[in-house]
């Protein structure tokens, strides 16, 4: 089984060039306070299509050793894929879709952790898996799936309310934990949590004023990106700032727009203004920033702008979001993520089988008329590199 590599051939203008075109004629550009970069979702000057930044798809088909419905958590690196089930809990597949192992199980037992209920980190450097289980316990595992062992984490005082991490992140040999204004009312939000392999708290990061309001039950999700092995990029939804989190430093390094668009505390986050929109996504890229916006709470009002570093400017995303032509596929509404393989960078993104069944080359092996849908296929649009 093989990744199938499908070039496509778009005769366009070149992002670079198409940069320059359009910079001639807008004099758009992002505002700068204290030299950070100013982002708001009004800030787009032109429209630009998804395919301009694009080179090549390749699409990656789960064999079906495993019957997978979808994959969360995904982790991938040059050798290897590792994602989480519901089902089977952690799975290990080779870069190419083959199945390799499950890691660890899922059960009660003091090596096991429960279905679904777990955040799971991927030590690629070290060959060490993390599963943690809210509140305090955190298993780690090998590549191969052979449990190693089994510690309790030190939480911070004073902060109550808080279960499981938006993201459970490994940066240069230390544990991240990363949640989006937790905590409980008259309480600072927490923000992130450092700790080392053991379980040590090193670092715990809050904001600078009490929260003044929860809305039990709705859930606000950031999909923080990591940046590189050593850095993530974090906001969250009521501060303005938007850090870059190392195990050395946190720094700010943009800063959202003052306006009606900012979610508010007060705001009745199960039906939220209708002004009000927040960035759910940022990947953070050598060249650009792309931005999701979400003006509701499930979903239906995504939009997405591109803020190029090298110009300062920022083009919106055109809403159909086509990736490959022949199959007229759109990446709209489907959860993007990032990765590096090889040097190279590509968006992320889950499709199904039955989607991709007439792109010539994109399946290695036909669907089974019994289940047309199949096991899901990873999408890896990789990024122009010029």
């Amino acid at each position: 089984m093989k990744i199938i590599k499908v070039s496509i051939k778009y005769n366009r203008i070149g992002i670079p060039f198409l940069f320059l075109v359009l910079s001639v004629f807008s004099c758009s550009s992002i505002d700068k306070k204290g030299g950070l970069v100013v982002l708001s979702p009004h800030s787009a000057s032109s429209s630009i299509d998804l395919m301009d930044i694009i080179d090549t798809v390749m699409y990656v088909q789960f064999d079906d050793s495993v019957l997978l419905s979808g994959i969360g958590n995904l982790v991938l690196t040059d050798s290897f894929i590792i994602g989480t089930t519901n089902k089977y809990g952690i799975l290990k597949f080779d870069i190419e879709g083959h199945f390799l192992n499950i890691i660890g199980g899922v059960g009660q037992g003091p090596e096991e952790y429960p279905s679904g209920a777990y955040n799971m980190a991927v030590d690629a450097q070290n060959g060490v898996v993390y599963a943690f289980i809210s509140p305090d316990i955190l298993l780690s595992y090998s590549l191969t799936g052979e449990f190693l062992q089994r510690v309790h984490v030190q939480m911070p005082e004073g902060v109550s309310g808080v279960q499981y991490p938006e993201i459970f992140q490994v940066q240069n040999g230390l544990l991240y934990f990363y949640y989006m204004n937790a905590g409980a009312v008259g309480e600072k939000p927490l923000y992130w949590i450092t700790m080392s392999k053991d379980g040590t708290l090193i670092r715990c990061r809050q904001g600078q004023e009490n929260r003044i309001s929860f809305c039990e039950g709705v859930v606000l999700i950031n999909n923080y990106t990591s940046v590189n092995d050593s850095t993530m990029i974090y906001w969250d939804n009521f501060n303005d700032t938007i850090f870059y989190v190392t195990p050395f430093s946190e720094r700010g390094v943009y800063l959202f727009d003052k306006g009606d668009f900012r979610l508010q505390e007060t705001d009745d986050l199960s039906s939220l203004p209708e002004k009000r929109i927040r960035c759910s996504r940022i990947i953070d890229t050598k060249k650009f920033l792309l931005l999701v916006w979400n003006s509701k709470n499930k979903g239906e009002g995504l939009s997405y702008n591109l803020y190029d570093k090298d110009t300062g400017i920022t083009y919106k995303l055109r809403d159909d979001m086509i990736y490959d032509e022949r199959g007229n596929l759109s990446a709209h509404y489907l959860r993007m993520s990032y990765a590096k393989l090889k040097g190279r960078e590509y968006l992320v993104i889950q499709t199904k089988a039955y989607r991709v069944e007439n792109i010539p080359g994109a399946l290695h092996r036909k669907l089974d008329a019994d289940d047309l849908e199949g096991n899901p296929v990873l999408v890896l649009i990789r990024l122009k590199d010029e």
